[in-house]
């Protein structure tokens, strides 16, 4: 088994054409044309943004900077099109911001492959604080797709989602450079979470995809978060993923907490960690 790696920000300087992917609808007889969107049908834009951006014209232009870089994501990166999701740009912001008057604490990242939610995260986030991230950078481990397998027919398979780096990851998240409150955990999870096991989170963020590795992370990192800290599970109403909403409900029913099902493409649960009282 490969030791985990963690990366530290080292601040050196290191050197990602839209498409819409919309499935043809249903019809009984001939297939019906698909809609002639186009990738500006889903600027945010289009209708009114949240009213913070009408009256922080700081806040404004983070977030529409984060937009930008979300949304021309090159299409050979990834496939799917994350111009046509700025609602998660969105659901990040208030996330994000909901936690920066809590108590000290982190913020991290399970599952960042490129880091396009990472750097978006990256720039949300209080800038005095650190951002773990924790990758195999390698797809998917086979231990975790076996599992998969055993709940229901699956074409994903050890490997799946192209392999990264680290260095390009803290490249794309810095502009080029490696931010220094980036810090890049290499490895399969649980395992490389090890040293970080007893640090405690203001914001977390899952994008593991399957079962086993959404569950026990949630089993992991709920116990360390801070009162009324966050957690982002994403591709809860992804039904490429169905067992990701089966991970998220069966720790929710077990914790006595309810997921709140977000309004981006694929779908993300949110938790808030109440808090302990007498």
């Amino acid at each position: 088994m490969q030791e985990p790696a963690i990366v530290a920000g080292s601040g050196e300087s290191l050197t990602p054409e839209n498409s819409v992917d919309l499935e043809p609808a249903p019809s009984q007889e001939a297939p019906a044309p698909e809609p002639a969107y186009r990738a500006e049908d889903f600027d945010i834009y289009h209708q009114y943004p949240p009213h913070i951006f009408y009256t922080d014209r700081g806040k404004d232009a983070l977030f529409r900077d984060a937009v930008v870089a979300y949304s021309n994501v090159p299409v050979a990166d990834e496939a799917s099109g994350l111009h046509t999701d700025p609602n998660r740009v969105v659901n990040f912001f208030q996330a994000v911001q909901s936690t920066s008057s809590l108590e000290e604490a982190d913020y991290l990242e399970l599952g960042s492959h490129r880091g396009f939610s990472l750097r978006v995260i990256h720039k949300f986030m209080d800038p005095s604080r650190t951002l773990y991230a924790l990758d195999t950078f390698e797809g998917f481990d086979e231990r975790d797709i076996s599992v998969e397998r055993s709940i229901y027919e699956t074409e994903w398979t050890a490997g799946s989602f192209a392999p990264t780096s680290v260095e390009s990851v803290a490249s794309y998240v810095g502009d080029g450079a490696w931010p220094a409150n980036l810090k890049l955990v290499r490895g399969w999870f649980p395992d490389a979470f090890a040293d970080l096991a007893s640090h405690r989170w203001r914001f977390v963020h899952i994008d593991f995809d399957l079962y086993q590795p959404i569950k026990t992370a949630l089993e992991t990192v709920w116990p360390n978060m801070v009162a009324g800290g966050v957690v982002m599970v994403h591709d809860y109403g992804c039904y490429g993923f169905p067992a990701a909403r089966m991970a998220v409900d069966e720790f929710c029913a077990a914790e006595g907490v309810y997921p709140v099902e977000l309004n981006d493409r694929w779908s993300t649960a949110i938790l808030r960690k109440p808090a302990r009282r007498l």
